[in-house]
């Protein structure tokens, strides 16, 4: 029987090669990983503005109305100038360390101007309660006014002991709760300190034994601030109630800042009108920088002089007429001497002449000593007939023992218009 044909024997068979096989992959050796090296320690650093003693609100009894206005004007642009210092300087923050304001009782309108111009800094402020402004019943700090008008970087230190301001740094801060402490408040804190890495900046307020020597329970022990910034236990000591720049003790760590602005003559206040720069650094270079910065505009002068003739006057008037700056200036005169009614006179016409020019012109109470004596000669020049002639010399003769008596000599003389 026949096979179909659909079941034809395959005529022959390919033998086809086989695909050759798959290349192996050599591992790849792993690179080793080096660890970073460690970055430089750093040492820690800051750099901040310190201040004290704006006592705004303060008036000065010398000061005719005009210039006590323009005066409370140069305070407030003292404040606003601190702030412009900030930013300058790269500061991070600013310490004010006591008496921000001179009485409990300043007005709502200093507060709250005083708050906005602070509300205007670019950094953190800390404003520390002192003896003018202390923390006690009738404090300013808690008036509704102050908390109302109180800006975000307003801080005010109303708490004895350490204020972190950042990684790094604190604030040591002793306030006054009173205006009579019973005890060195720095002191008080320093007691309670254990080591530290921070950075540390005690604020503080109040007059230095080293300085004031007095049995007021509250001064500070100078010993006990050079001690704490010698060992390290502080980095610097801010301190207000001197209200001149002054660096104390040894180590070039206790500073006071002096008022931003001038409040007594040069014979009491001889650097004020400053506000303090400083950077400080701790670690292996463990170092300070403090500048000053120069922020208030105003001058209060004191001069002492001779007079025994007219020169002396003469001699007087050219040194008033080379102080620069008179509408910011004020001066207070110790005069010593004897003179003449007449002279006496031209000395009252130049007190006239630069009472104006300056924005005050006053004497030194303690140190003035001026005798005037009647002399003929005051007559001289006096064009006085008749009754009026010997009137005024009988005038001129009890001169001689009698203040009234001269004085009528004097007006008589201003108003002939006489100068010897």
């Amino acid at each position: 029987m026949s096979r179909p044909m659909y079941e034809m024997e395959p005529l022959f068979e390919l033998d086809l090669p086989k695909p050759p096989p798959a290349p192996t992959k050599k591992a790849t050796p792993k690179r080793r990983v080096e660890p970073a090296p460690p970055a430089p320690a750093v040492d820690p650093e800051v750099t901040f503005l310190h201040t004290a003693d704006w006592q705004l609100g303060m008036t000065r009894r010398f000061l005719p109305g005009e210039s006590q206005h323009t005066y409370a004007a140069a305070r407030d642009a003292a404040v606003v100038r601190i702030g412009e210092v900030a930013v300058e300087t790269g500061a991070e923050f600013v310490v004010v360390c006591g008496d921000v304001f001179d009485d409990p009782r300043v007005s709502t309108r200093i507060i709250r101007r005083t708050l906005d111009s602070l509300g205007d800094y670019p950094v953190p402020v800390y404003l520390l309660p002192g003896n003018h402004d202390p923390l006690d019943a009738t404090s300013v700090y808690t008036s509704a006014e102050f908390v109302r008008a109180c800006p975000q970087n307003v801080h005010v230190l109303d708490k004895p002991g350490v204020v972190r301001i950042r990684d790094g740094v604190s604030i040591v801060a002793a306030p006054w709760h009173t205006k009579h402490p019973s005890s060195d408040l720095i002191a008080d804190q320093l007691a309670v300190l254990g080591p530290s890495d921070d950075i540390r900046i005690v604020v503080g307020h109040g007059g230095m034994d080293s300085l004031s020597p007095n049995p007021d329970p509250s001064i500070v022990a100078s010993a006990g601030v050079d001690a704490a910034t010698a060992a390290g236990l502080v980095d610097y000591i801010a301190l207000g109630d001197r209200h001149s720049v002054t660096s104390v003790g040894d180590t070039g760590r206790v500073w006071y800042s002096g008022a931003p602005e001038v409040t007594a003559f040069d014979n009491v206040e001889t650097e004020p009108g400053h506000v303090l720069q400083v950077t400080l650094r701790r670690g292996g270079d463990r170092s300070i920088d403090v500048q000053r910065h120069r922020v208030g505009q105003w001058a209060f002068r004191t001069l002492t002089q001779d007079m025994n003739s007219i020169a002396d006057v003469d001699r007087l008037r050219e040194t008033l007429s080379a102080l620069t700056d008179k509408p910011q200036t004020v001066v207070q005169l110790g005069l010593v001497g004897t003179l003449t009614v007449a002279e006496n006179v031209a000395l009252d016409e130049l007190f006239d002449e630069f009472g104006d020019r300056f924005a005050g012109l006053t004497t030194w109470d303690r140190e003035h000593n001026l005798v005037v004596v009647s002399d003929d000669a005051d007559l001289d020049t006096l064009d006085l007939q008749g009754y009026a002639a010997r009137a005024a010399a009988e005038i001129a003769q009890r001169a001689a023992d009698e203040p009234e008596a001269r004085s009528a000599l004097s007006l008589l003389l201003r108003l002939a218009g006489s100068r010897a």
